[in-house]
Formats: structure tokens, C-alpha cells, sequence
């Protein structure tokens, strides 16, 4: 169960999601390495151009590309025309209220839907969104739901269980991580779009050594780049060695002094 709080003020960080985003430095659907998704990213192209598609809930582990594919389906909708909005709860200080007006829209978007689950002030505010959005009165004859979370609704332990009834009834489909060869055309196609030329040896060490989820490769490529731009040259594998050796350096305890815990006053 959650410990985050249902009645903190919205921050300015949240009154900003109101607003249209744009996905910083990733770009769209084409930007996304869909290999085993395929199917899923036609679905959410269709969420984003035909209202009648319907609510769509997908889920997936951590790092493995739905907030991308959020942005990019809010995005689409946007260029189609719908009224859209794109919320993400993970974000601190957020309160309930945040959904408040969002009924108004054709298209809403919801990321970590999880983060919510077992506080009945966020769930009560999440099911009157539904209901409001599916009301035969809605302005635009309906609007629609895409949303994303670890798991599918009946795992994520709502206790309001018309909530999770509804969740449960939107068309639900996980998200599969990237195998190697994934990995490896993503790490060739965002070196590219940071104008960096990683061989394939770089490639392989990087997924032998490194973290291999999305963001961690993503975040591992940034550092990359700007390491590049400082030295003035492309990485090689030495480089990625080094970045991933200082990464683990940082992540490591203070080394204690000789001797200290086992003699002396204890304070």
C-alpha cells in the first residue's frame, strides 16, 4: 500500500501538466524501438486518431517505456485534434484535485496509476473521472482513457472495487522489455539522434556491463554525450568503462576508518 499523501497543495510542477507537453529529446512513436510491441503502438496510434477505440490501460515493469509511449499517444491526439491532458502521479506534492476538469477533455492520459492504488482519496477522484468521462452527456459524446501502471488493475490492490471493476474493463495489454537485440538497435538509434557513433563492441560492452533497462541505457547515453563533447571525441569502450566504474563509485558507502566500531566510547 502507498504512503503518499492525498492532501498535499499542487505544486507548480503540477499545475504546468495541464498544459500541453512535449517529450523532451525522445520524439514520438518513431522514436520508440517497438520490437515484440508492435501491435501495441498500432493500438495506441488508433487511441490517439479514433475516439472510438476506447479506454486502454497498459503496464509493464519499471524502465520499460510506457511513459514514452504516453507521451507520444497525448501527443498524437493533440496533432488529431482532441482536447487532451496528460497527468503523471509519481510526481511529489500532488493532491486529488489534480483530476479535478479533466472530464472536460476528449483524450486523458494517466501515468503510474499505481501510485495511487489503497488511498481512497485518489481512488475516489480517479472513479468520478471515469464515470464524468462516460456520462452520455460528455461534450464530446464520450471521452477516453490511456493509462499505465506495473501491473494489470486487478493487481494493484484498489480498494474501491467499482474502481478497479472499470480499470479492469478498459482493453489491457503489457508492455514487453526489450531483448538484446532491442537493446542494441535503441542504443544505435539514440546515439544517433545525439550524434554519437557507438561500434558494436561499445554496444556490447555497454549491455554486459551496464544496467540494461530503458532509462538506464538512455541515462548512460547522456552521460556518453556529454562526455564526448568535453573530450572531443566518440566513446569507445574505455570510455563507457570509466562512466560505469564512477557510477559505481558513487553508489558505494563511505569507507570507514581502520579500527572504528571496534574500539573506543560509543556516541
Amino acid at each position: 500500500m502507498s504512503t503518499r499523501s492525498a492532501s498535499k497543495p499542487l505544486s507548480t510542477a503540477v499545475n504546468q501538466l495541464c498544459l500541453p507537453l512535449r517529450l523532451p529529446g525522445r520524439g514520438g512513436f518513431d522514436a520508440f524501438v517497438d520490437d515484440g510491441n508492435a501491435d501495441l503502438v498500432r493500438l495506441l496510434r488508433r487511441w490517439a486518431e479514433v475516439p472510438e477505440t476506447g479506454d486502454v490501460l497498459i503496464h509493464g515493469e519499471s524502465g520499460c517505456g510506457k511513459s514514452h509511449l504516453l507521451h507520444a499517444a497525448h501527443e498524437a491526439a493533440r496533432s488529431a485534434g482532441a482536447k487532451t491532458r496528460y497527468v503523471a502521479l509519481d510526481l511529489a506534492d500532488l493532491s486529488p484535485s489534480v483530476l479535478d476538469g479533466l472530464e472536460d477533455c476528449d483524450a486523458v492520459v494517466i501515468d503510474a496509476v499505481h501510485t495511487i492504488a489503497g488511498i481512497r482519496d485518489w481512488e475516489v477522484a480517479l472513479f468520478n473521472l471515469y464515470n464524468a468521462l462516460h456520462q452520455p452527456g460528455h461534450a464530446a459524446g464520450g471521452g477516453r482513457l490511456l493509462l499505465a501502471a506495473r501491473g494489470p488493475a486487478s493487481s494493484l490492490g484498489f480498494g474501491l472495487p467499482d474502481l478497479a471493476s472499470r480499470l479492469s474493463a478498459c482493453a489491457t495489454y503489457a508492455l514487453k522489455p526489450l531483448d538484446d537485440a532491442g537493446r542494441a538497435r535503441l542504443l544505435h538509434q539514440e546515439a544517433h539522434r545525439r550524434g554519437l557513433s557507438l561500434d558494436n563492441a561499445t554496444v556490447g560492452y555497454i549491455l554486459n556491463h551496464g544496467q540494461r533497462h530503458t532509462q538506464a541505457l538512455l541515462a548512460l547515453l547522456d552521460e556518453l554525450n556529454r562526455a564526448s563533447l568535453n573530450l572531443r571525441r566518440q566513446p569507445k569502450s574505455r570510455l563507457v568503462s570509466d562512466l560505469l566504474q564512477g557510477r559505481l563509485a558513487a553508489e558505494l558507502p563511505p569507507a570507514q576508518p581502520p579500527g572504528n566500531g571496534t574500539s573506543g566510547t560509543e556516541t
